[in-house]
């Protein structure tokens, strides 16, 4: 073949797929005054009321598969969805025969200037009133077993089920809290009673069985919501039916708690409870009457499912536009590893996917995860949605597996880990970029904003999203291989129920050496990670800093990082990253052995206890270099603590800057240095010999502005400024990657 005909070929080839892209689609509407007899191509209905739009997505996926079958898929199909409320009772199921192509994709979209809704609630009808302002209604899905209602909705308004202590709104985390004063159980087996505190004083409750405590147990590294088996009132005794249930932790003295769905404590308007033995739901309306009200209750977890196989993945789908709101909550699972997400109830589901595009959708009041992307997905788009008020989190990577036990037992078995990392799902080349996601964790509390989970990772990329008031995470990656790259999200106000966590939170330890993928660690880079918060309460404080509520048995702030590597981060780089105000520190990596991290071109500012905190019992390899660490009081934070000091665990700590006032230096932790001599005798053991003591030069660090002046001396050290304007959601004109 000659030069001239290869290239007449690359531009038949290259003019083909252009009229292919240039053509126009083929639409169809969906509408709630549609009818599924119809053609549905009409965006209303015609003047006679013969034709118009679908009035289901089944409807309007069957017509596609329809001309898939009998002409082929020669231009891209849309289908445009009319304003309305579309009650779901089963989700939208989307297989490998429902994809498109690069040039001819399926869209699912709302009309222009529309957002329909999709939801999985149900009107509850038939009330009537049951005790003063109290009605009930019956839903017979409750007798047969076959829901649990952890949500009902007054005119689209999540209600509260009714508990005791009441709901605080003035301080909805930690106020409205009782606690454990004392905890039994039978020794070998799990502590499963507890007696409450004596400003716990409960009314007698018909039907203890039907309540529920909700609780963070041990160290709050979790939450639990565990049904009654019974109540001692004259010895102030709560037993749990804690049998086979979902566990991370014991009953621990001190621990918070209220108790929930009990008829008895529904005291206030806006509560409401259910009766699982007579089918029987109770409710006090946040307004009178209930004549012109919608009072919804969930009836599905999904609401749309795009499910393909290992073979035949689900190609080049769009969903875009649309709110998803009201599905059940299933939490708490039964039997599940506490690190592992959730294993039901995902308002949109991808498996085995790729090269789709979920955008521009607002996700509100789901009642688990919002968008779960389970097992094998590759190279999609998660882009410029918003998340609000989940039940759970917000966008999950995750497997379904439930054998992925703590690496410890995979600790110095190189086989072992190749042949575990080669049999993860493969997750490669997804985006997640654009989202507000806050608020969520109302029910599930431990996981995050954008969670990682047992799978093996090649270059995913979670870049300008805003997260903010979680109760755990900002984004978290556990277990698994492979390298993610975190980069230019605004982190503030995370960590505000729970402890041991952090902003961004690892608790991946390895990596597969010598594997051009696996053997790849993560990249953290320019994030600004503000104001992890932390919360406890137990009766032994861990870590403990000043700041408590409730009488001082809530403590907070409390034990958190803004950086956190939970267990022995490898070949991780965290750069160009702006890290303020965070409570135990900036960078952590307190538990096992780092090896091989790059902590380089930071910005470390008052956090409360330490800048950077490594354990270096084993530890090797690392290097600290061209870091910033500030602090305005001069008898605040450590800048850097070691603990099990080996002279291999740090082999350059140098050209950075460090800033306190009145030319107070840095102390640096570890065994040997003692503190009013220990940067002197770091510096005399070979550690930032080249680095300096000065002001940085923020052009406004009180006000939160952390660019350096032009004559900063960080600059003089080859420090690189940090684009600031690139971080959190995309700007106006922006055109970063």
């Amino acid at each position: 073949m000659t030069y001239l005909e290869a290239l007449l070929i690359v531009m038949s080839i290259a003019l083909t797929m252009t009229t292919v892209a240039a053509a126009q689609p083929i639409t169809f509407y969906v509408s709630t005054k549609g009818n599924d007899t119809w053609s549905g191509q009409l965006p209303e209905p015609n003047a006679a009321n013969t034709d118009g739009p679908f009035a289901t997505f089944q409807r309007a996926r069957d017509a596609i598969r329809q001309i898939k079958a009998t002409e082929g898929l020669a231009r891209p199909i849309d289908i445009q969805v009319r304003q309305g409320t579309y009650h779901l009772s089963e989700p939208l199921r989307l297989g490998p025969e429902d994809s498109g192509t690069e040039q001819c994709p399926v869209r699912y979209m709302a009309y222009p200037g529309e957002q329909p809704v999709l939801s999985g609630g149900q009107q509850v009808t038939g009330w009537r009133r049951y005790n003063g302002q109290i009605m009930r209604a019956q839903v017979p899905e409750l007798i047969k077993g076959e829901r649990k209602f952890r949500q009902l909705f007054f005119n689209g308004q999540r209600q509260i089920c009714a508990r005791y202590p009441n709901y605080a709104p003035d301080d909805p985390l930690y106020g409205g809290w009782a606690f454990m004063e004392a905890v039994f159980g039978q020794e070998g087996q799990r502590r499963s009673a507890f007696k409450y505190d004596s400003a716990f004083s409960p009314q007698r409750w018909a039907k203890p069985e039907q309540g529920e405590v909700f609780f963070f147990p041990w160290l709050c590294w979790v939450n639990a919501i565990v049904p009654i088996e019974s109540i001692d009132y004259e010895q102030g005794i709560i037993k749990l039916d804690i049998a086979g249930r979902y566990w991370c932790g014991e009953l621990t003295v001190g621990n918070r708690f209220y108790v929930q769905n009990i008829l008895e404590e529904l005291d206030q308007p806006g509560e409401w409870c259910s009766d699982s033995e007579t089918g029987t739901i109770y409710f006090w309306p946040p307004e009178p009457g209930l004549e012109d009200a919608e009072v919804t209750v969930p009836v599905t977890d999904r609401l749309m499912e795009l499910q393909g196989t290992s073979n035949e993945p689900v190609k080049h789908v769009t969903i875009s536009g649309f709110t998803f709101t009201q599905t059940l909550a299933l939490f708490p699972p039964q039997n599940v590893f506490c690190n592992q997400p959730n294993t039901e109830g995902y308002a949109l589901y991808l498996e085995n996917t790729e090269h789709c595009h979920i955008a521009g959708n607002l996700f509100d009041s789901v009642g688990g995860d919002a968008i779960r992307l389970q097992n094998r997905n590759s190279y999609n788009h998660i882009e410029n949605n918003t998340i609000v008020g989940a039940g759970a989190q917000g966008v999950v990577l995750a497997n379904e597996r439930r054998d992925l036990s703590f690496p410890q037992t995979w600790r110095g078995q190189s086989e072992r880990l190749r042949e575990l990392a080669d049999s993860l799902p493969r997750a490669t080349g997804n985006i997640i970029t654009g989202n507000h996601i806050h608020h969520c964790g109302v029910i599930e509390k431990f996981g995050a904003a954008i969670k990682v989970y047992g799978l093996a990772c090649q270059d995913n990329i979670i870049s300008h999203n805003l997260i903010h008031d979680m109760p755990h995470a900002g984004i978290a990656t556990v277990l698994g291989f492979g390298r993610n790259i975190i980069e230019y999200n605004e982190l503030r106000h995370l960590c505000l129920e729970m402890a041991d966590t952090g902003g961004f939170y690892s608790n991946r330890w390895f990596v597969v050496e010598g594997d051009e993928v696996l053997g790849e660690g993560q990249i953290i880079r320019y994030n600004l990670v503000e104001d992890m918060v932390g919360c406890g309460a137990y009766d032994a404080p861990h870590g403990r800093v000043e700041g408590a509520v409730a009488g001082g048995r809530i403590w907070t702030p409390y034990y958190t990082w803004g950086i956190y590597f939970d267990n022995s981060p490898m070949h991780a780089t965290v750069y160009g990253n702006i890290i303020v105000g965070n409570t135990r520190g900036g960078v952590g990596m307190p538990v096992a052995d780092p090896k091989d991290n790059l902590i380089e071109n930071n910005i470390l500012a008052d956090s409360r206890q330490q800048y950077l905190t490594m354990n270096t019992g084993n530890a090797v390899g690392n290097r600290i270099v061209r870091n910033i660490f500030y602090r305005n009081d001069p008898n605040g934070a450590w800048a850097m603590l070691f603990h099990g000091w080996n002279a291999n665990a740090v082999t350059d700590s140098d050209y950075n800057l460090f800033y306190a006032p009145n030319g107070a230096e840095p102390v640096i932790g570890a065994p040997g240095l003692t503190p009013d001599q220990s940067f002197a005798q770091w510096r005399a053991q070979g550690f930032d010999t080249h680095s300096l003591l000065a002001d940085p030069l923020f052009v406004d660090p009180k006000g939160g502005d952390f660019r350096l002046q032009p004559d900063s001396p960080a600059l003089e050290l080859g420090f690189q400024p940090i684009p600031v304007n690139k971080i959190g959601l995309p700007k106006p004109g922006d055109d970063s990657d």
